[in-house]
């Protein structure tokens, strides 16, 4: 009895004493970073006022930028834009509204347009691209409005005609 006894106690202790395994805290995944496109895009027209009918694009035509979110890191949104091809003359800056519905906080930011590089031949992907701007929302659900920049072209003006509206989930 005695030697049964011995035999159980051992094995029991053997198997926590013994084991190779070691206890790994699991450390949270990194989200994957996810890009909402706005359900509906910025439209506005821009003109110029100049005197002279040669200079000016007769009617204005309907221009779009469609603004994405783009999320990933804990509490932190990209806000970008692209525009749509057309032959428009101006470039307008866009800027985003935002508010974290969860938390109530709220932020405004500027979507400024990138320099065109001169240098060399100029595509069309090229003109009036628009610069990513990374705010701090927090955790929650974001709820944003885009709009055209507060200032028209010098020569010129800018009319919207809808703002741009995008709702998403940031971790």
């Amino acid at each position: 009895m005695f030697v049964a006894w011995a035999a159980a106690s051992l094995a029991a202790l053997t198997i926590p004493l013994c084991s190779s395994a070691s206890a790994v805290a699991d450390t949270p995944p990194v989200p994957a970073a996810t890009t909402t496109v706005f359900q509906v895009p910025v439209r506005f027209v821009a003109g110029c006022l100049l005197m002279t009918v040669l200079a000016c694009d007769y009617p204005p035509p309907l221009s779009t930028v469609t603004p994405s979110a783009t999320t990933g890191a804990s509490g932190v949104v990209t806000f970008a834009a692209e525009r749509s091809a057309t032959a428009a003359r101006y470039c307008v800056a866009v800027s985003v509204n935002w508010r974290n519905l969860t938390t109530g906080v709220t932020g405004t930011t500027a979507l400024g347009l990138v320099e065109r590089d001169r240098s060399g031949p100029t595509g069309p992907g090229d003109r009036c691209r628009y610069a990513p701007a990374t705010v701090v929302t927090g955790g929650g659900m974001i709820a944003a409005v885009a709009d055209v920049g507060a200032g028209p072209p010098a020569d010129g003006y800018q009319i919207l005609v809808h703002p741009g509206f995008g709702t998403f989930a940031v971790p």
